[in-house]
């Protein structure tokens, strides 16, 4: 059922990269804009939405809407990625209490899951993208927090998991603003909140993600 879709725009030798989620999807769908705009084999539909997540439902229902996302780019590459607005509750006076985590994780869990069910329905691969380290530490711990939930989650439910985090670490693990850009110069890669790219900083991610994207690409078009 999730390669339902026909593939007619693939075989015609247009590859198409679907990016769905936060303003953090909305920088990475850009940066990867921009590493392709010399290849018109491959197109980038950006379906992301800022100020959304999959804790509170309001602004948009991922979960709700998924499925039919990802059926209206049917056999595209689903990127995904969330985070900066997901900050779990499961915190007192400032420590991770067990009892709250127990009760935030699995509601949590199921929609990761569902998310990656509903675009997997039309699209052969999914890819969730985890949230790079930020530099406030607590919210860099929540970061951490969530990110096993993704990954864990993602891969169960027949995702792909790409990490982000170690682009815009130092040597020591820590969060850095300044890194190598693609042209190997030393740059800014982060935002002056401590927790989005710039432009140089989701280029480089970008181009650390269409490696995994092309070898997926690659492994779809030899199916039979």
């Amino acid at each position: 059922a999730a390669l339902f879709a026909t593939y007619s725009r693939a075989d015609e030798g247009e590859h198409r990269i679907l990016v769905v989620g936060d303003s953090q999807a909305q920088g990475l769908a850009a940066g990867l804009q921009r590493q392709l705009r010399k290849d018109r084999s491959w197109r980038v539909i950006d379906r992301s939405k800022i100020s959304t997540g999959l804790v509170y439902t309001t602004n948009y229902d991922w979960p709700a809407q998924a499925r039919s996302v990802g059926d209206s780019e049917a056999g595209a590459i689903a990127v995904v990625m969330f985070g900066a607005n997901d900050r779990p509750n499961v915190r007192i006076q400032g420590a991770i209490d067990q009892k709250l985590a127990d009760k935030w994780v699995p509601p949590y869990s199921e929609r990761i899951r569902t998310v990656v069910a509903g675009l997997a329905h039309a699209c052969p691969t999914v890819i969730w993208v985890g949230h790079p380290i930020v530099r406030d530490p607590v919210f860099a711990e929540d970061m951490a927090f969530v990110n096993k939930l993704y990954k864990s989650e993602s891969l169960a439910a027949g995702a792909a998991w790409f990490s982000t985090w170690e682009l815009f670490a130092d040597e020591s693990g820590a969060f850095a603003s300044h890194g190598k850009g693609m042209d190997g110069v030393t740059t800014r890669l982060r935002a002056d909140d401590g927790v989005h790219c710039t432009g140089a900083g989701y280029d480089l991610m970008a181009n650390a993600l269409l490696k995994v994207v092309r070898s997926s690409a690659s492994e779809t078009r030899g199916m039979p």
